[in-house]
Protein backbone atom coordinates (compact mmCIF):
# COMPACT_ATOMS: atom_id res chain seq x y z
CA UNK A 1 0.00 0.00 0.00
CA UNK A 2 2.29 2.74 -1.26
CA UNK A 3 3.44 4.91 -4.06
CA UNK A 4 6.55 3.16 -5.28
CA UNK A 5 9.67 4.88 -6.60
CA UNK A 6 8.44 8.29 -5.45
CA UNK A 7 11.23 10.78 -5.95
CA UNK A 8 12.94 12.52 -3.04
CA UNK A 9 12.16 15.78 -4.82
CA UNK A 10 8.44 15.06 -4.70
CA UNK A 11 8.53 14.25 -1.00
CA UNK A 12 10.71 17.09 0.18
CA UNK A 13 9.32 20.05 2.16
CA UNK A 14 6.29 21.82 0.80
CA UNK A 15 6.66 19.96 -2.52
CA UNK A 16 4.97 16.92 -1.02
CA UNK A 17 1.93 18.93 -0.03
CA UNK A 18 1.95 20.66 -3.40
CA UNK A 19 0.57 17.47 -4.85
CA UNK A 20 -2.66 18.47 -3.16
CA UNK A 21 -2.79 22.10 -2.16
CA UNK A 22 0.49 23.90 -2.83
CA UNK A 23 3.20 25.08 -0.47
CA UNK A 24 2.50 26.11 3.08
CA UNK A 25 -0.11 23.41 3.74
CA UNK A 26 -0.07 20.72 6.37
CA UNK A 27 -1.00 17.79 4.14
CA UNK A 28 0.96 14.55 4.70
CA UNK A 29 3.00 13.28 1.74
CA UNK A 30 1.48 10.82 -0.68
CA UNK A 31 1.09 7.42 0.90
CA UNK A 32 1.54 8.71 4.46
CA UNK A 33 -0.48 7.14 7.28
CA UNK A 34 -3.52 9.09 8.37
CA UNK A 35 -4.67 10.27 4.95
CA UNK A 36 -8.47 10.22 4.95
CA UNK A 37 -10.33 7.46 3.18
CA UNK A 38 -13.25 8.31 0.91
CA UNK A 39 -15.07 5.20 2.15
CA UNK A 40 -17.48 4.76 5.05
CA UNK A 41 -15.61 7.15 7.32
CA UNK A 42 -16.39 10.33 5.44
CA UNK A 43 -18.78 9.61 2.57
CA UNK A 44 -22.45 9.93 3.56
CA UNK A 45 -24.93 7.45 2.15
CA UNK A 46 -27.13 10.03 0.48
CA UNK A 47 -28.23 11.16 -2.95
CA UNK A 48 -25.45 13.18 -4.52
CA UNK A 49 -22.97 12.92 -7.38
CA UNK A 50 -23.08 9.56 -9.10
CA UNK A 51 -20.24 7.56 -10.63
CA UNK A 52 -20.97 6.00 -14.05
CA UNK A 53 -18.80 3.04 -15.12
CA UNK A 54 -18.73 1.56 -18.64
CA UNK A 55 -18.33 -2.23 -18.42
CA UNK A 56 -17.04 -3.58 -21.72
CA UNK A 57 -17.23 -7.19 -20.55
CA UNK A 58 -21.03 -7.31 -20.25
CA UNK A 59 -22.11 -4.15 -22.12
CA UNK A 60 -23.54 -2.32 -19.14
CA UNK A 61 -23.18 1.02 -17.42
CA UNK A 62 -23.29 0.65 -13.65
CA UNK A 63 -24.10 3.66 -11.49
CA UNK A 64 -22.89 4.19 -7.90
CA UNK A 65 -23.65 6.84 -5.29
CA UNK A 66 -22.99 7.52 -1.64
CA UNK A 67 -20.84 4.68 -0.30
CA UNK A 68 -20.70 3.30 -3.82
CA UNK A 69 -20.07 -0.36 -3.00
CA UNK A 70 -23.11 -1.57 -4.99
CA UNK A 71 -24.74 -0.08 -8.09
CA UNK A 72 -27.96 1.87 -7.56
CA UNK A 73 -28.95 1.02 -11.13
CA UNK A 74 -27.59 -0.77 -14.19
CA UNK A 75 -28.06 0.41 -17.76
CA UNK A 76 -27.96 -2.26 -20.46
CA UNK A 77 -30.64 -1.26 -22.96
CA UNK A 78 -28.88 0.26 -25.97
CA UNK A 79 -25.33 -0.37 -24.72
CA UNK A 80 -22.93 -2.18 -27.11
CA UNK A 81 -19.38 -0.96 -26.51
CA UNK A 82 -17.25 -3.36 -28.54
CA UNK A 83 -13.58 -2.38 -28.68
CA UNK A 84 -14.00 1.05 -27.08
CA UNK A 85 -16.35 2.86 -24.74
CA UNK A 86 -16.90 6.51 -23.98
CA UNK A 87 -19.32 8.12 -21.52
CA UNK A 88 -20.25 11.78 -21.29
CA UNK A 89 -22.71 13.77 -19.15
CA UNK A 90 -24.22 17.10 -20.16
CA UNK A 91 -25.14 19.98 -17.85
CA UNK A 92 -28.50 18.35 -17.05
CA UNK A 93 -26.79 15.00 -16.28
CA UNK A 94 -28.19 13.34 -19.38
CA UNK A 95 -25.85 10.44 -20.17
CA UNK A 96 -24.31 9.91 -23.63
CA UNK A 97 -22.90 6.46 -24.38
CA UNK A 98 -20.72 5.88 -27.47
CA UNK A 99 -21.37 2.32 -28.65
CA UNK A 100 -18.51 1.31 -30.93
CA UNK A 101 -19.92 -2.11 -31.79
CA UNK A 102 -23.46 -0.90 -32.60
CA UNK A 103 -22.44 2.33 -34.38
CA UNK A 104 -24.75 4.36 -32.17
CA UNK A 105 -24.73 6.98 -29.46
CA UNK A 106 -27.49 6.40 -26.93
CA UNK A 107 -28.79 9.21 -24.70
CA UNK A 108 -30.37 8.58 -21.29
CA UNK A 109 -32.29 11.10 -19.20
CA UNK A 110 -31.03 11.56 -15.65
CA UNK A 111 -31.94 8.51 -13.55
CA UNK A 112 -33.24 6.46 -16.49
CA UNK A 113 -32.07 3.05 -17.71
CA UNK A 114 -33.80 3.29 -21.10
CA UNK A 115 -32.61 5.47 -23.99
CA UNK A 116 -34.46 8.72 -24.56
CA UNK A 117 -32.79 8.99 -27.96
CA UNK A 118 -30.60 6.82 -30.17
CA UNK A 119 -28.30 8.47 -32.69
CA UNK A 120 -27.20 6.31 -35.62
CA UNK A 121 -27.22 8.68 -38.59
CA UNK A 122 -23.61 9.68 -39.32
CA UNK A 123 -22.08 7.28 -36.76
CA UNK A 124 -19.27 4.93 -37.85
CA UNK A 125 -17.05 3.56 -35.08
CA UNK A 126 -17.69 6.21 -32.40
CA UNK A 127 -14.49 6.57 -30.37
CA UNK A 128 -14.87 9.86 -28.47
CA UNK A 129 -17.51 12.46 -27.62
CA UNK A 130 -17.53 16.16 -26.75
CA UNK A 131 -20.13 18.82 -25.99
CA UNK A 132 -19.71 22.54 -26.57
CA UNK A 133 -21.17 25.38 -24.49
CA UNK A 134 -24.39 25.35 -26.54
CA UNK A 135 -24.94 21.63 -26.03
CA UNK A 136 -23.93 20.62 -29.55
CA UNK A 137 -22.59 17.05 -29.65
CA UNK A 138 -19.37 16.07 -31.46
CA UNK A 139 -18.70 12.41 -32.29
CA UNK A 140 -15.29 11.18 -33.44
CA UNK A 141 -15.89 8.37 -35.94
CA UNK A 142 -12.72 6.29 -35.94
CA UNK A 143 -13.83 3.92 -38.71
CA UNK A 144 -15.47 6.62 -40.82
CA UNK A 145 -12.57 9.10 -40.40
CA UNK A 146 -14.92 11.97 -39.65
CA UNK A 147 -16.43 14.04 -36.87
CA UNK A 148 -20.23 14.29 -36.88
CA UNK A 149 -21.78 17.36 -35.26
CA UNK A 150 -25.34 17.35 -33.86
CA UNK A 151 -27.30 20.33 -32.59
CA UNK A 152 -28.61 20.03 -29.04
CA UNK A 153 -31.29 17.32 -28.98
CA UNK A 154 -30.68 16.35 -32.62
CA UNK A 155 -30.27 12.87 -34.09
CA UNK A 156 -29.05 13.78 -37.58
CA UNK A 157 -25.72 15.54 -38.18
CA UNK A 158 -25.88 19.29 -38.68
CA UNK A 159 -22.50 18.96 -40.41
CA UNK A 160 -19.75 16.43 -40.91
CA UNK A 161 -16.06 17.30 -40.61
CA UNK A 162 -13.76 15.21 -42.79
CA UNK A 163 -11.11 17.70 -43.92
CA UNK A 164 -7.90 16.53 -42.24
CA UNK A 165 -9.63 13.85 -40.15
CA UNK A 166 -8.10 10.35 -40.23
CA UNK A 167 -9.02 7.64 -37.67
CA UNK A 168 -9.83 10.19 -34.93
CA UNK A 169 -9.43 8.91 -31.36
CA UNK A 170 -9.84 12.07 -29.25
CA UNK A 171 -11.68 15.39 -29.14
CA UNK A 172 -11.42 18.58 -27.09
CA UNK A 173 -12.79 22.12 -27.18
CA UNK A 174 -10.85 25.14 -25.97
CA UNK A 175 -12.37 28.11 -24.14
CA UNK A 176 -12.99 29.89 -27.47
CA UNK A 177 -15.00 26.95 -28.84
CA UNK A 178 -12.32 25.78 -31.28
CA UNK A 179 -12.49 22.03 -31.89
CA UNK A 180 -9.31 19.92 -31.61
CA UNK A 181 -9.27 16.43 -33.18
CA UNK A 182 -6.56 13.86 -32.40
CA UNK A 183 -5.93 11.78 -35.52
CA UNK A 184 -4.06 8.53 -34.90
CA UNK A 185 -3.74 7.48 -38.53
CA UNK A 186 -0.47 5.68 -39.31
CA UNK A 187 2.09 6.87 -40.33
CA UNK A 188 1.10 10.52 -39.90
CA UNK A 189 -0.50 11.48 -36.59
CA UNK A 190 -1.92 14.99 -36.29
CA UNK A 191 -4.13 17.22 -34.23
CA UNK A 192 -6.37 19.28 -36.51
CA UNK A 193 -8.07 22.45 -35.28
CA UNK A 194 -11.39 23.91 -36.47
CA UNK A 195 -12.96 27.29 -35.70
CA UNK A 196 -16.47 27.28 -34.17
CA UNK A 197 -19.05 26.29 -36.77
CA UNK A 198 -16.41 25.44 -39.39
CA UNK A 199 -15.65 22.16 -41.16
CA UNK A 200 -12.32 23.33 -42.56
CA UNK A 201 -8.89 23.17 -40.97
CA UNK A 202 -7.79 26.25 -39.08
CA UNK A 203 -4.45 24.81 -38.02
CA UNK A 204 -2.67 21.44 -37.99
CA UNK A 205 -0.30 20.26 -35.24
CA UNK A 206 2.24 17.62 -36.23
CA UNK A 207 5.34 18.00 -34.03
CA UNK A 208 6.17 14.92 -31.94
CA UNK A 209 2.73 13.35 -32.39
CA UNK A 210 2.41 9.57 -32.52
CA UNK A 211 -1.00 8.04 -31.78
CA UNK A 212 -2.76 10.85 -29.89
CA UNK A 213 -5.53 9.30 -27.78
CA UNK A 214 -6.35 12.01 -25.21
CA UNK A 215 -6.44 15.81 -25.51
CA UNK A 216 -6.64 18.16 -22.51
CA UNK A 217 -6.34 21.90 -21.85
CA UNK A 218 -4.88 23.33 -18.67
CA UNK A 219 -6.12 26.54 -17.04
CA UNK A 220 -3.84 28.61 -19.28
CA UNK A 221 -5.20 26.82 -22.39
CA UNK A 222 -1.98 24.98 -23.11
CA UNK A 223 -2.82 21.80 -25.00
CA UNK A 224 -1.71 18.42 -23.62
CA UNK A 225 -1.59 15.52 -26.10
CA UNK A 226 -1.19 11.95 -24.82
CA UNK A 227 0.55 9.73 -27.38
CA UNK A 228 -0.13 6.01 -27.08
CA UNK A 229 2.48 5.00 -29.64
CA UNK A 230 4.92 7.78 -28.75
CA UNK A 231 4.77 6.89 -25.03
CA UNK A 232 4.72 10.53 -23.93
CA UNK A 233 2.73 13.72 -23.36
CA UNK A 234 3.42 16.66 -25.67
CA UNK A 235 2.50 20.14 -24.41
CA UNK A 236 1.70 22.84 -26.97
CA UNK A 237 1.59 26.55 -26.11
CA UNK A 238 -1.92 28.03 -26.04
CA UNK A 239 -3.29 28.66 -29.53
CA UNK A 240 0.02 27.66 -31.08
CA UNK A 241 1.82 24.88 -32.92
CA UNK A 242 4.88 25.40 -30.73
CA UNK A 243 5.89 22.53 -28.43
CA UNK A 244 6.64 23.81 -24.91
CA UNK A 245 7.86 20.52 -23.49
CA UNK A 246 7.53 16.73 -23.64
CA UNK A 247 6.87 14.45 -20.66
CA UNK A 248 8.08 10.87 -20.99
CA UNK A 249 9.42 9.65 -17.63
CA UNK A 250 7.39 6.70 -16.35
CA UNK A 251 5.02 6.64 -19.33
CA UNK A 252 4.40 3.26 -20.97
CA UNK A 253 1.34 2.36 -23.02
CA UNK A 254 -0.68 5.37 -21.81
CA UNK A 255 -4.46 5.18 -22.23
CA UNK A 256 -5.81 8.22 -20.37
CA UNK A 257 -4.73 11.36 -18.52
CA UNK A 258 -6.49 13.88 -16.27
CA UNK A 259 -5.76 16.87 -14.06
CA UNK A 260 -6.59 16.86 -10.38
CA UNK A 261 -8.19 19.93 -8.82
CA UNK A 262 -4.81 21.55 -8.14
CA UNK A 263 -3.44 21.06 -11.66
CA UNK A 264 -1.28 17.96 -11.17
CA UNK A 265 -1.35 15.64 -14.18
CA UNK A 266 -2.12 11.92 -13.74
CA UNK A 267 -1.40 9.40 -16.54
CA UNK A 268 -2.69 5.82 -16.80
CA UNK A 269 0.01 3.39 -18.00
CA UNK A 270 -1.78 0.17 -18.89
CA UNK A 271 1.05 -2.35 -19.48
CA UNK A 272 3.16 -0.86 -16.67
CA UNK A 273 0.31 -1.12 -14.11
CA UNK A 274 0.97 2.39 -12.85
CA UNK A 275 -0.55 5.84 -12.52
CA UNK A 276 2.23 8.42 -12.90
CA UNK A 277 1.96 11.93 -11.47
CA UNK A 278 3.46 15.21 -12.72
CA UNK A 279 3.28 18.71 -11.30
CA UNK A 280 4.84 22.11 -10.88
CA UNK A 281 5.55 24.82 -13.46
CA UNK A 282 7.35 22.35 -15.73
CA UNK A 283 5.20 19.30 -14.95
CA UNK A 284 8.05 17.43 -13.29
CA UNK A 285 7.74 13.76 -12.33
CA UNK A 286 6.23 13.38 -8.83
CA UNK A 287 5.89 9.62 -8.45
CA UNK A 288 3.62 6.70 -9.30
CA UNK A 289 0.70 4.80 -7.79
CA UNK A 290 0.83 1.00 -7.95
CA UNK A 291 -1.33 -0.25 -5.05
CA UNK A 292 -4.08 -2.56 -6.44
CA UNK A 293 -3.48 -1.27 -9.98
CA UNK A 294 -3.99 -4.09 -12.50
CA UNK A 295 -4.16 -3.43 -16.25
CA UNK A 296 -5.64 0.06 -15.71
CA UNK A 297 -7.55 1.86 -18.45
CA UNK A 298 -9.26 5.06 -17.24
CA UNK A 299 -9.16 7.51 -14.37
CA UNK A 300 -11.35 10.27 -13.00
CA UNK A 301 -11.70 12.45 -9.89
CA UNK A 302 -14.73 13.20 -7.74
CA UNK A 303 -15.55 16.66 -6.40
CA UNK A 304 -13.59 15.98 -3.20
CA UNK A 305 -10.44 15.15 -5.17
CA UNK A 306 -10.51 11.37 -4.67
CA UNK A 307 -8.94 9.45 -7.57
CA UNK A 308 -10.83 6.57 -9.24
CA UNK A 309 -9.05 4.06 -11.51
CA UNK A 310 -10.72 1.39 -13.66
CA UNK A 311 -8.76 -1.88 -13.74
CA UNK A 312 -9.26 -4.52 -16.43
CA UNK A 313 -6.94 -6.94 -14.67
CA UNK A 314 -8.96 -7.45 -11.47
CA UNK A 315 -12.39 -6.08 -12.51
CA UNK A 316 -12.36 -3.28 -9.96
CA UNK A 317 -12.54 0.45 -9.53
CA UNK A 318 -9.86 1.42 -7.02
CA UNK A 319 -10.13 4.65 -5.04
CA UNK A 320 -7.35 6.83 -3.58
CA UNK A 321 -7.78 9.75 -1.19
CA UNK A 322 -6.25 13.08 -2.25
CA UNK A 323 -2.49 12.93 -1.95
CA UNK A 324 -2.47 9.19 -1.16
CA UNK A 325 -1.04 6.25 -3.08
CA UNK A 326 -2.82 3.64 -0.94
CA UNK A 327 -6.06 2.08 -2.12
CA UNK A 328 -8.70 3.15 0.39
CA UNK A 329 -11.82 1.69 -1.22
CA UNK A 330 -12.54 -0.89 -3.93
CA UNK A 331 -15.68 -1.22 -6.05
CA UNK A 332 -16.23 -4.64 -7.59
CA UNK A 333 -19.99 -5.31 -7.47
CA UNK A 334 -21.31 -5.08 -11.05
CA UNK A 335 -17.87 -4.44 -12.54
CA UNK A 336 -16.85 -6.39 -15.67
CA UNK A 337 -13.86 -5.14 -17.69
CA UNK A 338 -14.36 -1.52 -16.63
CA UNK A 339 -13.32 1.16 -19.08
CA UNK A 340 -14.65 4.74 -19.30
CA UNK A 341 -15.96 6.52 -16.20
CA UNK A 342 -17.56 9.86 -15.42
CA UNK A 343 -19.14 11.67 -12.47
CA UNK A 344 -22.45 13.54 -12.41
CA UNK A 345 -22.57 17.01 -10.90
Amino acid sequence: MRISHLSHYALSGCLASALLAGCGGSQPPIGAPGTMSPGRGNTPDRIGPELYVANRGNNTVTVYRGRREKPVRTISNGVAFGNFSYLLLDKADNLYSANYEANTVTVYAKGSVNPARTISDGIDGPRALALDASGNLYVANEVGSSVSVYTSGGSSPERTISDGVATPASLALDDSGNLYVGNASYPYSTVTVYAPGSSYILRTLTSNLDGPNTLLFDKKQNLYVLNWSGQDVVIFAAGSSTVKRIISRGIKGPTKMAFDRTGNLYVVNQPANTITIYGGPRMGYRGEITDRISNPYWLTFDAAGNLYVSNYGNNTITVYAPGSGSNSETISDGIDTPAGMTFSR
